[in-house]
């Protein structure tokens, strides 16, 4: 949907919306989108309103539900990849999962698709720093079971230095 803050009315951004879920501009100001639905894919809606995929499987197999999004300063792209939107039929479709992992990826400005954290249980929300030297990702195991982590971001846009900030489960 799209809200006019000029007269307050609502309609149709984008239809079918293919289980949007997580969104955030670029620095042109393009809308970027994880996609739950049997898409499972990562959009960028074009100034002129045509879809480009960014992403869509990972060494030949299919994305979980990209899920949350960020874009950093330098324009690469970051977003988690849960099995959320194929779990069940409540955000997504009911679908087999392909990847081995549920990851963190990251889109450099070149197109490449890297897994940057592999070893976390359906990573969610993640957000960078003010400075962008940390990535924070929730991971959630199942309700309490929630943990914040940090990780030091890398030139070369790797990320190490694994810390937990805070486990809900405790």
């Amino acid at each position: 949907m799209k809200y006019s803050e000029k007269d307050g009315s609502l309609s149709v951004f984008r239809s079918p919306a293919n289980f949007a879920n997580g969104n955030t501009r670029d620095r042109q100001g393009r809308l970027v989108t994880c996609e739950h639905s049997v898409t499972r894919r990562i959009t960028r809606t074009e100034k002129n309103g045509k879809i480009t995929v960014l992403a869509d499987s990972f060494e030949g197999k299919r994305l979980n539900a990209p899920n949350d999004i960020v874009v950093k300063s330098d324009d690469t792209i970051w977003f988690t990849d849960p099995v959320f939107g194929i779990a069940g039929e409540w955000e997504g479709f009911k679908a087999k999962r392909e990847q081995d992992n549920t990851n963190v990826f990251r889109i450099g400005t070149d197109g490449k698709l890297t897994a940057v954290i592999t070893d976390l249980v359906n990573p969610n929300g993640l957000a960078f720093s003010p400075d962008e030297k940390k990535l924070y990702v929730v991971e959630w195991k199942g309700t309490p079971n929630r943990s914040i982590w940090s990780y030091d971001v890398n030139a070369d846009g790797s990320v190490g230095n694994k810390s937990k900030l805070i486990d809900a489960s405790d």
